[in-house]
């Protein structure tokens, strides 16, 4: 046996491993500095209430908890042939694929659905992605209602993969599906779809700093300008790097800020540091070998 290739091989291993686990610290350590915490004795709604900054809902304070995570974009053309050969869905009518490995699905569903603009689009959009003869891998999103619009003009829906509860805004996990009206109904014209394979837990499950911590960070750190609108916030898994191939995500809070009729910034706070990331450059990390 040479034992002297596999002292090489153990090596190589470990340190492809410490490489990896470096620049998952290192994309941390280059978060955006800014200040996480304060001795206000304000309480935040009153100094948002001060700044007519506007806010709808209540901040919660509850803590979650999430994972640093891995995945690799979904080839969706073989991902197709397999859900032929398991269930014989067709996926033959307006059928095409993009993008790099064919990671993006584009189709045209060969069954009429309608969505409704109402209380009732919610279900609408679940009892379609429950479809497994004209939608892959449907159980596996959510939708996103505040990235969606209903509106006659320019009619889409927006879906996002999700672990656990919590969607990955990025787009190498999203559903946008295309509607066009057809006698006063909005019906599924098409739909375009990426997908992550692989997901895989890197750490264990960590509690996370709150919705309200989120929007405090933003306010002392002068993200809120007086008379701002915060129109939505959510809790979504963001990419922060890429290894080889691999997506690596950190759970981070979305908040949306209107400061003009038109002007809406998102703005994305580290959910497991309560850093403001929203400008981070994606680092990559290409094969050394």
């Amino acid at each position: 046996m040479d034992f002297k290739k596999i002292e090489w091989i153990f090596f190589l291993a470990f340190l492809g491993v410490n490489i990896f686990l470096f620049n998952i610290y290192h994309a941390t350590k280059n978060e955006e500095g800014n200040v996480s915490s304060t001795n206000q004795k304000i309480d935040i709604v009153q100094r948002l209430e001060a700044d007519e900054i506007s806010i709808k809902g209540e901040l919660s304070s509850k803590v979650k908890e999430g994972y640093y995570l891995a995945a690799v974009p979904t080839n969706m053309a073989d991902a197709v042939g397999s859900a032929k050969e398991k269930n014989g869905a067709a996926f033959n009518n307006g059928l095409n694929f993009s993008g790099e490995n064919q990671s993006q699905f584009i189709y045209t569903p060969s069954t009429n659905f309608y969505i409704k603009d109402s209380k009732e689009t919610k279900e609408n959009v679940n009892s379609f992605l429950k479809d497994s003869s004209e939608v892959l891998f449907g159980q596996e999103y959510m939708y996103v209602p505040h990235e969606s619009l209903t509106n006659p003009e320019y009619p889409e829906i927006i879906c996002a993969q999700s672990f656990e509860g919590i969607p990955f805004y990025d787009d190498t996990s999203k559903m946008e599906i295309i509607l066009e009206e057809n006698d006063g109904l909005l019906r599924v014209s098409r739909y375009m779809q990426t997908h992550l394979s692989a997901i895989e837990k890197l750490r264990e499950k960590m509690a996370l700093y709150s919705e309200k911590d989120a929007v405090n960070t933003l306010y002392i750190n002068n993200k809120l300008p007086a008379k701002s609108k915060i129109l939505w916030r959510q809790l979504s898994y963001v990419m922060i790097l890429q290894v080889r191939g691999k997506n690596v995500y950190v759970p981070a809070w979305l908040v949306a800020v209107g400061t003009g009729k038109n002007n809406i910034q998102i703005e994305t706070v580290n959910a497991f540091t309560n850093r403001i990331i929203t400008n981070n450059t994606l680092q990559k990390v290409e094969n050394t070998n």
